[in-house]
């Protein structure tokens, strides 16, 4: 069967080019500051081969009243001690691959080139949606693991599983207030909250959103109490017997730690056209890869259920999955349950 490369539609560097002008203007999270870069030797691990990261860090000294000295020659100061530890975290591995028929974009505009353009122009926004799906997993998994193991010290809930829910059960100042306090002394570091559009519909209609312009995204983007409201329906909704149960979460900056690996270009994103398929009218595919570091900053990856390369969004949901190393004050995430209405 003979294959053409479509250079004259998809030139890989181009396609980079534009990304990295476009993703980050896009990315609610970057621009928030919830992402933060690796240490260079992080970033040179996920260059290189494997699936897992080993970071190392220096636990927590924690604060307290120093010791008093005297003129007693015979009295030794006992030190304390300076440990560290390391984390593992998790390399992604992802490919997504689209197709048309040529006489699609023939009889829809005239050009069978349109679709292939179509697809450039969304690529961006496709790449912000599916790192937030498996971000949005990956806390869900995190929190599952923290109910098991550490009380559930990260979550805040003023949900009720009755059928009229009252102002108390719903998302509010003090409630927000309550959910950032579980960082204790580090709850000023929260930047952002994701919600659910229905819990979003709540604070809008009691007029609590602020709205501040983006000239670049030429779009007003809200903001609630200072924080970027970030709105996805993919957020955690739990089916309840009489009203269901809706998570936020919020996200201090460096939150995550966020990076992309330096891929070839024609790797990156690639085409092919199959010129005989539909009886010679000729077909399109394109396959677009990513490969990134995107973790829970002091959480533990512990590959206890991974059948493929790379976690799927439904092993990365697995409490199983995860640990908590940090002391809870410097993990940058939080979460608050509510009702909706």
């Amino acid at each position: 069967m003979a294959v053409t490369k479509i250079t004259d539609i998809i030139t890989p560097e181009i396609y980079l080019g534009y990304r990295a002008e476009q993703f980050p203007e896009l990315n609610a999270f970057i621009k928030s500051g919830i992402y933060t870069a690796p240490p260079p030797d992080v970033v040179s691990q996920l260059n290189a081969g494997g699936d897992t990261i080993k970071s190392p860090y220096w636990d927590y000294i924690p604060r307290g009243a120093p010791q008093i000295p005297s003129d007693d020659d015979a009295s030794d100061i006992t030190p304390k001690k300076v440990s560290a530890d390391k984390m593992s975290m998790r390399k992604h591995y992802w490919v997504e691959a689209w197709s048309s028929m040529d006489l699609t974009g023939i009889m829809a505009t005239g050009n069978r080139k349109d679709p292939e353009g179509h697809l450039l122009k969304s690529l961006a926004n496709y790449w912000v949606g599916a790192e937030q799906t498996m971000l949005i997993a990956s806390c869900i998994g995190l929190f599952a693991d923290n109910l098991a193991n550490d009380s559930g010290d990260m979550t805040y809930s003023v949900y009720s599983d009755i059928a009229s829910p009252v102002a108390a059960n719903k998302f509010s100042r003090s409630a927000f207030d309550r959910a950032c306090n579980t960082l204790g002394d580090r709850m000023g570091d929260v930047v952002a909250i994701a919600m659910h559009s229905s819990v979003y519909l709540s604070l809008h209609d009691n007029e609590d959103i602020d709205f501040v312009h983006d000239s670049k995204l030429e779009k007003d983007i809200p903001h609630y109490k200072g924080r970027l409201v970030i709105v996805d329906d993919q957020m955690p909704v739990t089916t309840g017997t009489n009203s269901d149960k809706y998570t936020s979460y919020l996200f201090g900056r460096g939150a995550f730690a966020y990076a992309k690996a330096a891929l070839d270009a024609d790797y990156v994103i690639e085409s092919e056209r199959e010129p005989l398929t539909g009886n010679g009218g000729g077909q399109t595919t394109t396959v677009v890869r990513e490969q990134c570091l995107l973790h829970p900053m002091g959480a533990d990856w512990l590959e206890s259920s991974v059948a493929g390369v790379s976690p799927t969004e439904v092993e990365l949901k697995s409490a199983a999955n995860w640990d908590r190393k940090y002391v809870r004050k410097n993990i940058k995430i939080a979460s608050l349950e509510t009702n909706a209405a």
